[in-house]
């Protein structure tokens, strides 16, 4: 059984810690919690996905650049809280 790749695995563990957070932030309902873990794991799976890597200087575990997807996972959950507000 072949299991999933590890840049996977930690893009969306680190995605649903930072979707958390942002609920944390900016949820005003439980019922919006789904959005935005669901926000930010993909904003860090989409850096996974791509291959995105402007920071060579810093390490990529699995595949997966940390920096690069903690920016695109925040700016997709600041979206995710702007159109909820409207």
């Amino acid at each position: 059984m072949a299991g999933i790749a590890p840049g996977v695995f930690l893009g969306g563990l680190l995605g649903l810690v930072y979707g958390a957070l942002a609920h944390i932030l900016w949820g005003r309902h439980w019922l919006h919690l789904p959005l935005f873990l669901i926000g930010g794991a993909a904003g860090c799976l989409v850096v996974w996905g791509t291959g995105l890597q402007l920071l060579k200087q810093f390490p990529a575990p699995g595949g997966l650049a940390i920096p690069e997807a903690t920016v695109v996972a925040w700016l997709l959950l600041a979206g995710i809280a702007t159109i909820r507000r409207v």
